[in-house]
């Protein structure tokens, strides 16, 4: 390991110690609780990833550049062991990993998630292989009450409600994973969400929801400085860290409480939050199926391209920090609308999904007219040169 890790872990590793001598001799208000758990997270996770690094390249856990993939160099793939381990050690420190079973059961199911990640980063697994995992998963913390609840009380309606949330669970964990495309974006989506989430929290008396909100997206500010900088990347999230941000989203969404059982408040407020990740999705799920890219849910699963909104973005002339910052910025317009929606009624939130699906079919639309323009112009060009 180079000096200049060595020296970085040794000082993150002397504010970690900092951080437990002073916490029990700072009394903050409520409104302020939460900076405890981000820190921690934070710090830990931002000490973690030089020594994660050295590792990394020892045993070729890195990602190499191909035709698919637009970065420079070997790049560790150890965001998701850092993330994760912030994560961790918050949950031990503050008691919610042991105190709670919904907490519990998704540390839990982030287990085999991360370690089926890492073993795909490493070997390149089957797809199918990592969806049984994310069923796994899936089923842990269903069996452990974090599902949907808004269907009647009947056996069909529960059976519905499980099958809804595992189709919610799997599929955001792979959306997510879909965005980790480009330094820094899939990181700091969840770091909006986990803004979005914790301020509903915060003013809806959710304490414990609001520390778990805050030691996610502390985890991810500790990657952040080694993923999105103008320099080449540190670190990637990898396979295993995408997956895991995927899968604490969706979990999240469905623990928190965003206007009561049985309104549709429940389901809209997580929508627009994760709407860019869920637009994604849907948008290129349509798009390859019209053009017969794909026919089959295994080709779904398998199909690899560059067709995400943010090669689309990059293909009309942003900057992969300008497309970033885009995507972001729509994010927390999303949230922001979200946060608005909590405090009104059903009518008022379908409303706001309807226009939130407009705003991005209308960004979709646009990216795909300026595609066909610039195949146009490019044809014209050619044609005129012969």
């Amino acid at each position: 390991m180079n000096l200049r890790r060595t020296f970085t872990t040794i000082i993150a590793f002397l504010w970690v110690l900092l951080f437990f001598i002073l916490e029990s001799n700072i009394q903050t208000p409520r409104w302020l609780h939460w900076l405890g758990p981000l820190i921690l997270a934070a710090v830990v996770s931002f000490t973690l990833v030089p020594l994660l690094c050295w590792l990394a390249e020892k045993i070729d856990l890195v990602d190499r550049p191909d035709a698919r993939k637009i970065h420079e160099g070997a790049i560790p793939l150890v965001g998701g062991i850092a993330i994760y381990a912030g994560f961790l050690v918050m949950n031990l420190h503050y008691g919610y990993y042991v105190g709670s079973p919904e907490v519990s059961a998704i540390m839990i199911a982030l287990g085999p998630l991360l370690l089926i990640g890492v073993f795909d980063d490493l070997w390149d697994l089957p797809a199918t292989l990592k969806l049984l995992v994310q069923i796994g998963a899936a089923i842990i913390v269903i069996a452990a009450g974090v599902k949907f609840t808004f269907l009647p009380p009947t056996w069909w309606g529960h059976a519905g409600e499980v099958i809804l949330t595992a189709v919610w669970l799997i599929g955001l964990t792979n959306a997510i994973n879909f965005l980790d495309g480009i330094d820094g974006l899939a990181t700091l989506l969840t770091i909006v969400a986990m803004t979005a989430f914790g301020f509903i929290a915060l003013t809806t008396d959710q304490d414990s929801f609001m520390l778990l909100s805050a030691g996610l997206g502390g985890a991810c500010l500790g990657f952040l400085p080694y993923n999105l900088r103008r320099r080449p990347a540190a670190a990637f999230l990898g396979d295993s860290g995408a997956t895991i941000l995927g899968f604490s989203l969706a979990s999240f969404a469905i623990m928190g409480d965003w206007g009561g059982a049985g309104t549709s408040l429940d389901i809209v407020v997580p929508i627009l939050i994760l709407g860019v990740p869920i637009f994604d999705t849907t948008f290129i799920t349509i798009t390859r199926f019209v053009d017969g890219r794909i026919r089959t849910f295994r080709e779904w699963l398998e199909y690899a391209g560059r067709d995400h909104i943010h090669h689309r973005l990059l293909k009309i002339g942003l900057s992969r920090f300008e497309t970033v910052i885009f995507l972001c910025i729509i994010s927390f317009i999303l949230a922001l609308t979200a946060i608005t929606v909590k405090q009104g009624d059903d009518f008022l939130a379908v409303l706001s999904l309807l226009q939130g699906v407009i705003i991005l079919s209308i960004i979709g639309r646009f990216m795909i007219f300026m595609e066909h323009k610039s195949v146009t112009l490019h044809e014209e060009t050619d044609g005129s040169s012969e």
